[in-house]
């Protein structure tokens, strides 16, 4: 049960409604961090561009985003946008084993270098909230900077919907196993 009930497009003044629409469009429903984010509808409106921008334009490859999603809502302890994203994880096809081990917090022996990486990448951001220069070293050679670049954003984006995930405890279906 979510600490803050979440927003519908009715409960909203006739100008926050026009918001809803634009942030709402090509997304499910209303539940979920925007139901929330809706509270501070200028906000979630800039927050649902820069999204919009990962989902739809961004230069990270599908796989990468989602292995760097996972890796940032289990290292955060966010089942809401883990159980969003594994759906997605396995539609572009991350191997199960890399969502395993991220689920398990395991070891990624297991892994290609380059899923081990990404996963080293976000583990690091979240955690220290830096990348030492071997691992710089490494993902930028990898992804060039343009890429670098937006995987540290991200990251961040990430660290915004697992916070709001957790804070106002957006839950899950009852169904969905998580971590």
């Amino acid at each position: 049960m979510s600490r803050l009930q979440a927003l519908s497009r009715e409960k909203l003044s006739a100008d926050h409604q026009s918001v809803w629409d634009r942030v709402m469009s090509g997304r499910s429903g209303g539940g979920g961090p925007y139901g929330v984010l809706m509270y501070a509808p200028g906000m979630a409106e800039h927050f649902s561009a820069a999204e919009n921008y990962f989902r739809n334009d961004g230069m990270l490859d599908a796989k990468d985003k989602e292995l760097v999603i996972l890796a940032v809502a289990r290292e955060l302890g966010a089942r809401f946008p883990w159980s969003r994203h594994e759906v997605r994880a396995h539609q572009v096809g991350v191997r199960r084993e890399a969502i395993e081990a991220l689920r398990n917090n395991g070891p990624l022996e297991g892994l290609t270098e380059h899923d081990r990486l990404i996963i080293d990448i976000a583990r690091s951001l979240v955690r220290e909230r830096r990348l030492p220069d071997d691992l710089f070293s490494c993902i930028l050679a990898e992804l060039g900077p343009e890429r670098l670049v937006e995987l540290v954003g991200l990251v961040s984006h990430y660290n915004m919907i697992s916070s709001v995930a957790n804070v106002f405890a957006l839950g899950v279906p009852d169904d969905t196993v998580t971590f």
